[in-house]
């Protein structure tokens, strides 16, 4: 009995820890609305050479590219699957800067118009928000966001100071949720822990 109480236990405390990598994780499609990275474009890998791969970006839905042609370091396989870029292949990627993209984050997709592509590979939980996200146009609407916060720079001191301590109050929230949600993880994880153990020990005791 006290075989199967550990091995309770041991699947408890990985289902937790898995529960509580996805919690951080999920900030993955939605962390891009913030608009820190250069770019979020779709684009046609038009060459292919022993280091480089250049692509062309056909739709940019946040940040901006200035350059007609991408050319970046040559990445191995595209995110969820074991698939290797070929020229033709259209893409969904994050621009992090002029020659470099988040080559963790990088998509195939079955096309290059943002509203009815589908993201090629496992789809997950975070694959499906995100390719939501795309066919949605809710990039779009992101940097739209991101380009009101611009505008606010010209308007009054008293307005401004008003958004950051807002954006200050929301990033302090955001963050508690997030610790709360660890610290609850973590008690119960050594609540079952201990539970375990006095069991054990009672069974051993008799």
């Amino acid at each position: 009995m006290s075989k199967k109480i550990c091995n309770f236990v041991l699947v408890f405390i990985v289902l937790m820890l898995v529960t509580s990598i996805n919690a951080f994780a999920g900030d993955i499609p939605e962390g891009i609305m913030l608009g820190e990275q250069k770019a979020l474009f779709i684009g046609e890998i038009t060459a292919i050479d022993t280091d480089t791969i250049s692509i062309t970006p056909s739709t940019v839905m946040m940040g901006s590219i200035k350059q007609y042609v991408i050319e970046i370091k040559k990445f191995d396989k595209y995110h969820g699957t074991s698939d290797k870029p070929q020229t033709g292949d259209f893409i969904v990627a994050v621009l992090l800067d002029d020659d470099k993209i988040d080559d963790t984050w990088v998509f195939k997709s079955t096309s290059d118009d943002y509203k009815s592509l589908k993201l090629v590979g496992q789809p997950d939980e975070l694959v499906i928000r995100y390719e939501k996200y795309i066919n949605e146009g809710e990039y779009f609407e992101a940097q739209k966001r991101v380009d009101d916060k611009v505008v606010v720079s010209d308007a009054p001191a008293n307005v401004i100071v008003q958004n950051q301590q807002s954006q200050e109050v929301n990033k302090v929230q955001s963050l508690s949720e997030n610790y709360i949600f660890v610290a609850v993880s973590i008690l119960l994880v050594v609540c079952a822990i201990f539970v375990a153990v006095t069991i054990i020990k009672k069974r051993h005791s008799n």
